[in-house]
């Protein structure tokens, strides 16, 4: 048959193993899928969006979001209505070299450093990438170990975070979460382990409230348990039974919850037992003043139930009236002066 259209496709298209290595971890699906064609394709060619459209590889939308997020990565670049993909080799080298410079020039380790630091980039190299490492992570466990002043451990720590959370491989998560361990001060390994430590208790805590609430914890919700657990020295076991002793409101706000432990610590209260014998002991309270309350304005208490002595009580009985003021107030029979006024007004028959 003649028809070209029956042709075999079986040439080969080069994708460079830094694609593999530094940018795929962080792309979703449909990016790597665009990606992959635009190299078989457009390779060191530029295109428009309609070509892409007219492929008809994915509907409108996920061709808009794909060639999105490969322009974030930096791995097209546009111009007006064109597109075309960035040489990430060049990129690779080129970084690589600027990164070396700039290291020799300012950190100039020294060999035992550079030894031990050797070791710990190969072994994460390793474990987490599979012997293949793009330089973007040797660069940050330079970072870490000579500006952060990380211990070994802390960096090793850091990668297996990342992994256990499925950025291990975005370098700019990877990034941010040094710099969130650095500002917190988690450079050795004792403060790591009070910060896992937390992170723990946090973590159960967003757990139980999530359960006992029926939603999901937001970011706010999360901060404020971080608070608790961290500047209130609150135990999991604590907050819990503090948002059990607000069950008698109809609708339990975080709030509710921090007032209660607000005012537990301010008593130096620690535990549950304890704040249990707190809680108690103020209902007790609160029932007695209540019931001293109602004694206090009920009409069938004596003066000495309302604290009034005898002579007191001699005070408090009415003075002696005149016939003449004992009177009622319209008239002796009660109704003729009020007869009269209602006179004035044309009486009852008017």
């Amino acid at each position: 048959m003649s028809d070209s259209s029956q042709k075999l496709i079986v040439s080969q298209t080069t994708l460079p193993d830094i694609f593999v290595i530094r940018y795929a971890g962080g792309l979703s699906a449909d990016a790597i899928y665009a990606y992959l064609w635009i190299n078989s394709f457009y390779h060191n060619e530029s295109f428009e969006i309609k070509d892409i459209y007219n492929a008809s590889i994915m509907s409108k939308t996920a061709v808009d979001n794909a060639l999105a997020e490969l322009v974030l990565n930096d791995l097209l670049i546009r111009n007006g209505v064109s597109f075309h993909q960035t040489d990430i080799i060049t990129k690779e080298v080129d970084e690589y070299y600027s990164y070396r410079k700039a290291y020799n020039e300012s950190v100039g380790g020294i060999p035992e450093e550079m030894s031990e630091r050797n070791l710990l980039a190969g072994s994460i190299q390793d474990t987490f990438f599979q012997g293949k490492m793009s330089y973007v992570f040797y660069a940050l466990i330079d970072k870490c170990l000579f500006e952060y002043k990380f211990e070994q451990p802390v960096v090793y720590s850091l990668f297996q975070e990342g992994l256990d959370n499925g950025y291990v491989k975005k370098i700019g998560e990877m990034r941010n979460l040094a710099k969130k361990w650095y500002e917190k001060g988690i450079t050795t390994s004792s403060a790591l382990s009070e910060y896992k430590q937390i992170d723990k208790e946090v973590n159960n805590v967003v757990k139980i409230l999530g359960k006992l609430s029926r939603r999901r914890m937001n970011a706010m919700d999360i901060e404020r348990i971080t608070k608790w657990v961290v500047d209130l020295h609150c135990s999991p076991d604590l907050i819990e039974f503090a948002y059990r002793a607000n069950e008698y409101r109809g609708n339990i706000q975080m709030a509710h919850v921090e007032d209660t432990l607000l005012k537990w610590t301010s008593a130096n209260i620690t535990t549950v037992e304890e704040a249990k014998k707190y809680e108690e002991e103020n209902h007790k309270e609160n029932k007695r003043k209540a019931t001293k309350r109602k004694s206090r304005y009920s009409g069938a208490v004596t003066g000495l139930e309302a604290g009034i002595d005898s002579a007191d009580e001699e005070d408090t009985k009415p003075l002696s009236t005149t016939e003449e003021e004992d009177k009622p107030a319209f008239g002796a029979d009660g109704g003729s002066e009020f007869d009269n006024i209602l006179d004035i007004f044309g009486g009852e028959d008017d």
